[in-house]
């Protein structure tokens, strides 16, 4: 999760319900840092703030499980400043350097990866374009569907052709970055990091819009679409132009789609089907392996 304004990010998570906890600690690590940075909050007087957000927002909050991880952010929140960065300059130079690459996943990759590590080097001034995000990260940043061994495969590539390097030390999994030209002419800034991969696609003239709810961006598959799949569900009275009637293949329920959807099951069935694929799969590799 890379947030550009932390402060803004605190303000919204005190205010918000319910409240986004797929990064704990790292909602911890921000609020910490908020409290003492804005509110002046340190020592005993911080950690029992944290505990008390903790107990009323977080429905499976236990004490003990829960203690080591906000010591642990207090006492990181007077090393850390907030970030509150505004965006981050993509120049003319660098453009031309991924659109030479002349492939749309490896443009994609690469243009993430550059973002990255321009944010990290706001963060931290002595990072020298080095980006410590894991692979999964990186690609769902990047919007990119993969397995293990593309992954490793496209960074080979960028790194054949001298757009990345990695570290010396074999434990460490970091990535520099070797294409940043800050001194040429900026052209692009990006505010939003949620999906890399579409703004790129946005700059190289693809039809994506901004989400009139929450500002994500989406493809556009419809005349009047203007909401994510997220924010139709809190606008019951919209429906998209180009929406279809679908007989679900397993439990033979009705539901809407997309025009251009391809869906043939519906919610409940399709989570039931993946499951099932994922038995069998299991079931022929220990079929392979055993003895």
């Amino acid at each position: 999760m890379i947030i550009l304004d932390e402060k803004k990010y605190a303000e919204q998570l005190l205010c918000t319900e319910p409240i986004d906890f797929s990064k704990p600690y790292q909602t911890l690590s921000i609020l910490a840092r908020y409290y003492y940075h804005i509110y002046g909050c340190h020592g005993d007087k911080l950690i029992d703030r944290l505990h008390c957000f903790m107990e009323q927002h977080y429905p499976r909050y236990n004490p003990l499980d829960w203690t080591n991880s906000i010591v642990s952010c207090a006492r990181q929140a007077a090393k850390f400043p907030l970030c509150q960065c505004d965006g981050i300059w993509i120049t003319q130079k660098e453009l031309n350097i991924i659109i030479g690459i002349n492939d749309k996943v490896l443009e994609r990759l690469a243009f993430t990866l550059l973002c990255l590590a321009k944010y990290h080097n706001y963060k931290n001034k002595n990072n020298q374009n080095w980006v410590n995000n894991p692979d999964s990260e990186i690609y769902r940043l990047a919007c990119i569907t993969t397995n293990s061994y593309d992954k490793d495969i496209r960074f080979y590539k960028l790194r054949e052709m001298g757009f990345i390097d990695y570290a010396q030390k074999i434990d460490n999994l970091s990535i520099k970055i070797l294409f940043v030209h800050d001194d040429s002419e900026r052209r692009l800034c990006i505010t939003d990091f949620r999906k890399l991969g579409y703004e790129w696609r946005l700059y190289k003239g693809e039809d994506y819009i901004r989400c009139t709810g929450c500002n994500i961006l989406i493809r556009k598959t419809s005349v009047n679409k203007k909401y994510c799949k997220d924010c139709v569900k809190k606008n019951p009275y919209y429906t998209p132009v180009g929406v279809k009637t679908i007989l679900c293949r397993d439990c033979g329920v009705t539901f809407n789609a997309e025009a251009s959807s391809r869906e043939c099951r519906c919610e409940t069935c399709k989570t039931s089907h993946r499951k099932e694929l994922q038995r069998m799969k299991m079931r022929r590799y220990r079929s392979k392996t055993a003895l």
